[in-house]
C-alpha cells in the first residue's frame, strides 16, 4: 500500500487512490526545465547588455550632406594650419615678432585639430572612412602643436610630420 495515498474525508471514512504520484511541480523533469530556462535567460541578458546598441541609420542624402561639411571643415582648418605654420616674420631679428608668428603657428595647429573634431560631432551621418581619417589628421596635427609648446625636437616631430601628410593626402582623396 505504499504507492497509494490516503485521505480522510469528513465522513470518517478513509479513500484510496491508487497510482497517485507527487505533484507535477516537485517532478524533477520540471525542476531541470526550469533551471535550463533560468541559464539559458541569464546568458541571453549578459549577451545583450554586452552587445553594442544598434546605431542610427541615415540615408544617402544625409551622409552626403555630412561628407560635404565635413570636407568644408578640413578645408578651412587645412588652409588655418598652412598660412599660420608657414608664415615668415615681416620684421627681421625682431624677437616679439617671431614669438607671435610661433605662437600662431601652435594655435592653429590645437585649433585646426580641436575643430575638426568639433565637427566630426556635429556630423554622425559622415562615412567611417572619412570619420576615421579626419579624425587621425586632427589628432596629429595637435599633437605636433602640443609637442612645439612642450619643445619637442625634430626626433619626436619628424614622424608626426611624415604621418600628417599622408593624412592630408587620404583626407584629400575622400574629399574630391
Amino acid at each position: 500500500m505504499s504507492d497509494l495515498i490516503s485521505t480522510k474525508p469528513s465522513t470518517g471514512t478513509t479513500l484510496e487512490y491508487p497510482h497517485a504520484t507527487a505533484p507535477w511541480w516537485g517532478s524533477p523533469r520540471v525542476t531541470l526545465a526550469a533551471l535550463t530556462i533560468a541559464v539559458l535567460a541569464a546568458a541571453l541578458a549578459i549577451a545583450a547588455w554586452f552587445r553594442p546598441a544598434p546605431g542610427p541609420s541615415y540615408n544617402d542624402q544625409q551622409r552626403a550632406a555630412a561628407k560635404t561639411s565635413l570636407c568644408a571643415s578640413y578645408r578651412v582648418a587645412h588652409q588655418g594650419v598652412v598660412a599660420n605654420t608657414h608664415m615668415a616674420n615681416p620684421v627681421p631679428n625682431d624677437p616679439a615678432g617671431q614669438l607671435g608668428v610661433i605662437a600662431n603657428a601652435r594655435l592653429a595647429l590645437l585649433g585646426g585639430g580641436a575643430y575638426l573634431r568639433d565637427r566630426l560631432v556635429a556630423e554622425p551621418a559622415a562615412p567611417a572612412d572619412l570619420t576615421k581619417a579626419i579624425d587621425s589628421l586632427a589628432n596629429t596635427i595637435e599633437q605636433l602643436g602640443v609637442n612645439y609648446i612642450a619643445g619637442a625636437g625634430d626626433g619626436v616631430q619628424n614622424p608626426l610630420r611624415h604621418d600628417l601628410i599622408a593624412q592630408i593626402g587620404q583626407v584629400h582623396d575622400f574629399c574630391k
